[in-house]
C-alpha cells in the first residue's frame, strides 16, 4: 500500500490494547453522521460508535447525551470455517490507513490462519460528503495458498450501548430488495424513529444466501466460493435517517435512497471529488517536517468532516462525533477555539454555527431566569435545546476518595462572553451585517442584559464586581473577579451598546424592549468593572498571588500526576493552573496590550500552567509567535500536534479533542502567519518557525478570497476574486489589494 507521509494517518501494527485510540483518530463524518474507526470484526476491545448530530436521548437519572446508533460496520468473516480473528494465527502484513485527502479509512491485512491457510484483506469504508445520509464499506478477500469458501456476515447490530445504557427500543427488522435490510429504532426518550437501511453487492460465485435476526440484529450472510489468488467481496451502502431532520415517512424516505444510490465505487468517486474541492479551499502547505504538515491537515479534515451543513440547530460538540466523551455536548469550544478555521475558510459554516447559539437562546433565557439573571445566560454544556445539560458530579478524588462536584455548569459564566466575541470576531472578517441584523445583534444584546443583571456594584469602591466564578483555568473555583471573565464581560457590554445604536430599530430586536438608558447602564458597568492587576501583572482572579505555590514544571509532563499527590481542595488554593486562562485572554484581545505586558505575563504564568487541558499548548504556540519566541511556539505547536495523534494525554479513546484541533490551526494562521483581523483590517505578520522552510494558504476576508505565501524572507498575498478588494496591514503599511493591484509583497 502506497503512503503519503504528508496525507496519511498510519497504523502500522495491530494493537488490541490501542484500538480505542485508533477509532476515534479514524473516525470518518460528513456533519450528519460520524462513525468510530471500529475494526469490521469484533473484538473484546472493540467500542464502535456512530452518532447523529443534534439527536439527543437522556435515561433516567443520567445527562442527556447523544446515543450510540446501531452499529453498521460490523462483519463478521469465517474463511473455509475460520473466523477471522487477527488475535489468532499470524499477522504476516497489516496497515490501517486515513487517506485524509479522499476521506476514506483503508485496511490491508496479510492473515495466516491458526490452521495456515493465508489470504489478503483489503477493507474501504466512507461516510459520504456529497450524501449526508450514507455510508459505505467493501470487504475484499483473496485466498493465497488454498480455496474454498468465505462465510461474509453483515450486520445491523442495535445491541451496542453508551457504556452500558441502552437508549433504543426495537422497532422493526425486515428486508427490502434482493439483498437489502433495515431497522427501525425508536429513542426511548425523545421517541424519534431512526431508519437504517443497507444494500449488498456480492462479486463473487454465491453458494447460498440468506437474512437473519436476533434481539436487535439483522444480518445478512453469503456463503461465497473462494478460489486460490483470486478476489472476491461484499459491498455494503448504508442509508440513516430519523424523523429528527426528516418529515413524513422516514422509513419511505431511507428506503427510497437505498435503491437509488448507484454502485458502491460510484458513490466513492463522488465523495473523493467532494473531498477534493474542499481541499482546494482550504489546504495550508508547509514547506517543513512531514509530521507538522500531517498533523495540520488532521485537524483541518477532523474540522471540516465535522462541520453541520445547512442545519443551524446543531454545532459542534467537545469530542464532534468521535466518542461519547462529554456526551455530544456544546461547550465554549466551538466558538473560541474551532470557530475561527471556519471563519476563513468556510464562511458559510461559521455563519451557521453561531445561528446555533441564536437557536439556543430560549434556553439560555431559560437558564438566565432559574438562577434569579435577566437576558440570555448561556449553558457550559450545551445540548439539543441550550438548557444546561452539565453533569454535577465527576470523578472520585484521589486523596480524598470522595467524588469531585463538578461546579462548571453554574460557575463558568465566561461562556456568554465568549458567544459575544466570537460574534464580533466572525463580522468583523466577514463584513456579514446582515447577520448581525437577523441574528447577532440578538444574541449580543441578550448576553449584555444578562451581564448587566450579573455584575454586582461595590458600595465601598463604587466599581462593579462579578464574584463567585469559574474561568478558563478549572482549577480555581468560586473565586471573584477572574480577569478573563470580567474583561470579555466589560468587551461584551460595549459591544452591545454599540449594536444597539445601530440596530435597535430592527424587528429582531425591538421585541425585547432594549432602551437607550440600558445601553448606556452597559456602557457604564463597562467602564467601572473590576480588572485585578498588580501593576502590569493580570492577575488571573482576586488574591492569584497569595494563593500557595506548586512547582508545576514537576507535574505537567505526567498525566494525573499532580492528582495524585494533592487533594482537589489543595489545587484549587495553589497557584498551579490547568490551561491558559490570563494567556488566552491576551491572546484573543491581542491588540489592547503591548509586547512587554504580554511578556511579562508569559514569564509568570507560564512555569505555573500544567496544560492539563487539550486547549492550552495551541493557544500558548499562538501567543508565543507574538512574542516572537519561536523556540517556545514551535514546541507548544509540536505538543498540540500530538494531542491526538499521539494520544499524550491518554484519553484519546473517549473522542477527539476539537477544541485542539482547532487551537493547531491557530497555531499556524494566527501565529506562525500572524494573519488576524485587527481595526477592521487584515493584518499579516509572519513568525514561521525555523524548522520550516515557508506557507501557503488560502483564505477569505470579507467576500474576497486571498492567496498568502510566506517564507522566512517575507513573501506575497494575491487576491483571487477579482470582483472584490481587501484592504490589509502588512509590516510595510497599509496595502489595498483589488483587480488593477491584485498582488502586494510581505516583509516580515
Amino acid at each position: 500500500m502506497w503512503i503519503d507521509p504528508r496525507w496519511d494517518v498510519v497504523e502500522e501494527r495491530f494493537d488490541p490494547k490501542r484500538a480505542g485510540h485508533f477509532e476515534s483518530v479514524f473516525t470518518l463524518a460528513n456533519g450528519f453522521l460520524g462513525t468510530r474507526g471500529a475494526t469490521e470484526e469484533g473484538y473484546l476491545t472493540r467500542t464502535p460508535g456512530t452518532y447523529l448530530a443534534g439527536f439527543f436521548e437522556k435515561a433516567p437519572r443520567e445527562v442527556i447525551e447523544l446515543p450510540n446508533l446501531p452499529d453498521w460496520v460490523r462483519v463478521e468473516l469465517t474463511l473455509d470455517g475460520e473466523r477471522f480473528d487477527l488475535t489468532q494465527g499470524k499477522i504476516l502484513d497489516y496497515r490501517r490507513v486515513l487517506r485524509m485527502r479522499e476521506g476514506t479509512l483503508v485496511r490491508e491485512v496479510t492473515w495466516e490462519s491458526p490452521a495456515g491457510r493465508i489470504a489478503k484483506l483489503k477493507f474501504t469504508r466512507f461516510v459520504s460528503m456529497a450524501d449526508r445520509r450514507l455510508a459505505g464499506l467493501k470487504v475484499e478477500i483473496r485466498p493465497e495458498n488454498y480455496q474454498g469458501k468465505a462465510l461474509i456476515r453483515s450486520f445491523l447490530d442495535g445491541q451496542v450501548t453508551n457504556s452500558g445504557t441502552q437508549h433504543f427500543a426495537p422497532v422493526e427488522l425486515n428486508t427490502f430488495g434482493e439483498r437489502g435490510m433495515y431497522m427501525i429504532s425508536e429513542g426511548n426518550s425523545s421517541k424519534r424513529l431512526l431508519v437504517q437501511a443497507a444494500t449488498h453487492t456480492v462479486a463473487g460465485r454465491i453458494q447460498r444466501e440468506a437474512f437473519q435476526s436476533a434481539s436487535r440484529q439483522i444480518w445478512y450472510w453469503a456463503e461465497v466460493e473462494l478460489a486460490q489468488g483470486e478476489w472476491v467481496s461484499l459491498s455494503k451502502l448504508v442509508t440513516t435517517a430519523s424523523s429528527r431532520e426528516s418529515h413524513g415517512d422516514v422509513l419511505a424516505l431511507a428506503l427510497h435512497e437505498a435503491e437509488s444510490h448507484a454502485s458502491f465505487d460510484a458513490c466513492l468517486n463522488t465523495h473523493r471529488e467532494k473531498w477534493d474541492k474542499l481541499w482546494n479551499q482550504a489546504d495550508i502547505v508547509i514547506h517543513g517536517p512531514e509530521f507538522d504538515q500531517l498533523a495540520l491537515r488532521f485537524s483541518m479534515f477532523h474540522l471540516m468532516q465535522v462541520a453541520p451543513q445547512n442545519d443551524h440547530t446543531v454545532s459542534i460538540a467537545a469530542k464532534a462525533l468521535s466518542g461519547e466523551g462529554y456526551r455530544g455536548h456544546v461547550f465554549w469550544d466551538t466558538e473560541i477555539f474551532m470557530l475561527p478555521f471556519f471563519i476563513y475558510s468556510f464562511p458559510q459554516t461559521a455563519q451557521g454555527l453561531l445561528r446555533y447559539r441564536h437557536h439556543t437562546l430560549p434556553g439560555a433565557m431559560a437558564k438566565a431566569k432559574e438562577n434569579g439573571y435577566e437576558g440570555a445566560m448561556f449553558a457550559w454544556e450545551s445540548a439539543d435545546t441550550g438548557e444546561e445539560v452539565t453533569p454535577t458530579i465527576g470523578g472520585i478524588d484521589f486523596k480524598t476518595k470522595k467524588p469531585i462536584p463538578i461546579l462548571t455548569g453554574q460557575l463558568q459564566q465566561h461562556i456568554s462572553a465568549d458567544i459575544a466575541y466570537a460574534v464580533k470576531n466572525y463580522v468583523q472578517a466577514t463584513g456579514d451585517r446582515e447577520f448581525l441584523r437577523q441574528y447577532g445583534a440578538e444574541v449580543v444584546l441578550l448576553g449584555a442584559r444578562f451581564w448587566a443583571s450579573r455584575v454586582e456594584l461595590n458600595r465601598d469602591t463604587g466599581m462593579y464586581e462579578i464574584n463567585g466564578v469559574i474561568g478558563p483555568d478549572e482549577y480555581k473555583e468560586n473565586v471573584d473577579n477572574n480577569h478573563y471573565t470580567n474583561r470579555l464581560a466589560q468587551e461584551h457590554l460595549l459591544y452591545a451598546a454599540e449594536l444597539f445604536e445601530e440596530y435597535g430599530e430592527e424587528e429582531s430586536i425591538k421585541g425585547w424592549n432594549f432602551t437607550p438608558a440600558e445601553a448606556k447602564e452597559w456602557k457604564q458597568i463597562a467602564h467601572r468593572i473590576v480588572l485585578p492587576a498588580e501593576g502590569e501583572l493580570i492577575l488571573e482572579c482576586d488574591g492569584f498571588t497569595r494563593l500557595a505555590e506548586i512547582d508545576a514544571l514537576k507535574y505537567r509532563d505526567t498525566p494525573g500526576a499532580l492528582q495524585m499527590e494533592y487533594s482537589w481542595d489543595e489545587i484549587k488554593r495553589s497557584q498551579v493552573i490547568k490551561q491558559a486562562d490570563v494567556i488566552m485572554l491576551m491572546y484573543l484581545l491581542g491588540s489592547a496590550y503591548s509586547r512587554e505586558q504580554k511578556a511579562l505575563n508569559w514569564d509568570f504564568y507560564e512555569p505555573r500552567t500544567m496544560h492539563d487541558s487539550s486547549l492550552s499548548a495551541a493557544i500558548h504556540s499562538a501567543f508565543a509567535s507574538e512574542l516572537g519566541l519561536k523556540d517556545e511556539a514551535y514546541h507548544y505547536f509540536s505538543k498540540a500536534a500530538r494531542i491526538d495523534l499521539g494520544d499524550i494525554m491518554a484519553n484519546s479513546a473517549h473522542g477527539l479533542h476539537a477544541a485542539s484541533l482547532g487551537g493547531l490551526w491557530q497555531a499556524v494562521f494566527h501565529g506562525f502567519a500572524g494573519i488576524r483581523t485587527l481595526g477592521g483590517k487584515l493584518s499579516i505578520e509572519p513568525a514561521l518557525p525555523k524548522e520550516w522552510e515557508g506557507l501557503e494558504l488560502k483564505l477569505f476576508y470579507q467576500g474576497a478570497q486571498l492567496r498568502v505565501s510566506l517564507t522566512h524572507d517575507g513573501g506575497t498575498v494575491e487576491l483571487l476574486t477579482p470582483e472584490k478588494e481587501a484592504v490589509l496591514e502588512l509590516p510595510t503599511g497599509t496595502v489595498v489589494l483589488k483587480s488593477s493591484s491584485p498582488m502586494a509583497s510581505i516583509w516580515a
